[in-house]
């Protein structure tokens, strides 16, 4: 087996788990703003910023990472969706941990706060779910280029 195979695999596994976790935060999120109940929603956002801050980030920053070891190991011209799949990429990852883990700490700050009303967390967290599914998007159009490989 190869390198290059050792690190194809390894890119894949990391974009799955950055793409589960995501949706795993997204659907957490989602049943504590249901529940109305402040300590409840202090409690999944608290695990979800966890989460996110020890398995996700790092999850994209070597997905990140292998991608572009993958893109130096091509020689010659790089076919577009190559091209197209290493910037926008790139992007996705800088966007997700500039927005997602930076607005989830101020999110969680947030709603940690005493006296903060059940709407105005249900708010705060429904915003969190929106950058989250953003990012959920973004990562169908990485792997739709992945896949599709155009010319």
């Amino acid at each position: 087996m190869t390198a290059g195979l050792i690190v194809k695999f390894l890119h894949v596994l990391f974009v799955a788990t950055w793409f589960g976790g995501i949706s795993l935060m997204a659907m957490v999120l989602r049943d504590a703003t249901r529940s109305n109940n402040i300590e409840t929603m202090s409690h999944a956002l608290d695990r979800a910023q966890r989460w996110n801050m020890t398995m996700f980030m790092p999850s994209s920053i070597l997905a990140l990472l292998t991608g572009l070891y993958m893109l130096v190991q091509t020689s010659g011209e790089k076919p577009l969706w190559l091209v197209v799949k290493e910037r926008f990429g790139s992007v996705v990852v800088i966007l997700f941990i500039l927005f997602v883990v930076i607005y989830g700490r101020k999110a969680l700050n947030q709603v940690k706060t005493s006296g903060i009303e059940t709407e105005k967390a249900q708010t705060i967290i429904k915003r969190y779910i929106m950058l989250l599914n953003i990012s959920l998007l973004l990562l169908v159009v990485l792997i739709f280029f992945a896949t599709v490989k155009l010319a």
